[in-house]
C-alpha cells in the first residue's frame, strides 16, 4: 500500500462545518459543507477553480441506518444547488470534487457521475436518491486511467470528511493470512472475513434470519438490516434472507446483529473453524 499525504483544512474551525481537502501529487481537490452554509461553500469552490465537478447531496440516516446520498454532475453547480435546495428537503450536506487547474472537463465529471453510483450500488451503504442512472460514456483510452485515479481518491477522502459510503476493494474470499470466520447459530450459516482496515467482510450467499427477536424492535442495528432489505443486498428465500452479495461490516457486532436479528456480541459469535472466538483471536 502507497503512502499518501493528505491535506485537511477547516476553513472555519470547525470538524463539521466548511472544509477542503487534497491530495499530495494529485491535481484535484474537495471542498464541503453543511446545507446551512452551503453559499460559503460554493463561494470557496468558485475561489479555488470552479468549472465542471461531480457533487454529492448527504442526508443522514435513522439511528443506525444508511444514509440518503444523491450523486450530480455540473459545470454550473450555483444553478443546480439552489434546483436541490428548493426540490429537496432530506439532505443536509454537500460534498463538491472538481480541478483547481479545470483538467476536469464535462466529459469527465459524467463519466465520474456513472461509476461513483455503480461504486455506490456496490457498497450498499446509503439509500441511492438518483431516479436515473446514467450511462457510462465512451472514453479515450489515454484518459481512463485518470477518471479512474480520481474515482479512487473520491473513495478515499470521503471517508475522511465523515462520509462513509464507499468502500475499498470487494476482496476474494482467499487472502493470504486472512482470518476466516463463521456464524453458525438459528440454523443460519454464515461465513466472513476479517479485513485489513478491521471491517467484516461477509461473504455472498450467507444467510440470515427471517425474524428479529422482540428486543430488536428499538435496536439501531434494526435500521440498518432493513435497509439492506429495502436495497436488495439481503433477498428473501424460503425460511432465511440470503446476502446476494459479499457485504462489509464496521464491526463484527454489526453483522452478527443483522444476521441474527437480535443484540449480538460479535466478537464471541463469530468463530474460525476450530471454534475459536473472533476475542481470543485478537487476544
Amino acid at each position: 500500500m502507497i503512502s499518501q499525504k493528505i491535506t485537511l483544512f477547516l476553513v472555519d474551525g470547525l470538524p463539521k462545518g466548511i472544509r477542503s481537502a487534497t491530495i499530495d501529487q494529485w491535481n484535484g481537490k474537495v471542498v464541503a459543507g453543511p446545507r446551512n452554509k452551503i453559499n460559503e461553500t460554493i463561494e470557496l469552490f468558485e475561489k479555488t477553480g470552479g468549472g465542471s465537478c461531480i457533487y454529492f447531496l448527504i442526508g443522514k440516516s435513522n439511528e443506525g441506518g444508511l444514509p440518503s446520498v444523491y450523486i450530480g454532475e455540473s459545470d454550473q453547480i450555483v444553478s443546480r444547488i439552489k434546483q436541490h435546495d428548493k426540490n429537496k428537503e432530506w439532505w443536509e450536506d454537500a460534498v463538491i470534487f472538481f480541478s483547481p487547474d479545470g483538467s476536469l472537463t464535462t466529459t469527465g465529471s459524467k463519466y465520474l457521475e456513472a461509476i461513483c453510483i455503480d461504486g455506490l450500488q456496490t457498497a450498499g451503504r446509503s439509500i441511492l436518491q438518483n431516479s436515473t442512472k446514467p450511462t457510462t460514456r465512451q472514453i479515450p483510452y489515454e484518459d481512463l486511467n485518470g477518471f479512474q485515479h480520481f474515482y479512487e481518491n473520491i473513495v478515499l477522502l470521503l471517508p475522511l470528511l465523515g462520509y462513509d459510503i464507499f468502500v475499498g476493494k470487494i476482496h476474494e474470499k482467499k487472502i493470504k493470512g486472512s482470518i476466516v470466520l463463521f456464524l453458525n447459530r438459528k440454523s443460519v450459516k454464515a461465513e466472513a472475513f476479517l479485513r485489513e482496515d478491521g471491517q467484516i467482510q461477509v461473504l455472498k450467499g450467507s444467510t440470515a434470519v427471517s425474524k428479529i427477536t422482540p428486543s430488536f424492535e428499538k435496536h439501531p442495528y434494526k435500521s440498518l438490516r432493513e435497509d439492506l432489505i429495502k436495497i436488495g443486498k439481503l433477498v428473501r428465500e424460503k425460511e432465511f434472507y440470503e446476502f446476494v452479495d459479499d457485504y462489509i461490516f464496521n464491526s463484527a457486532s454489526a453483522a452478527g446483529a443483522v444476521i441474527l436479528g437480535n443484540s449480538t456480541n460479535g466478537t464471541i459469535e463469530w468463530k474460525n473453524e476450530n471454534g475459536k472466538t473472533l476475542k481470543e483471536i485478537l487476544s
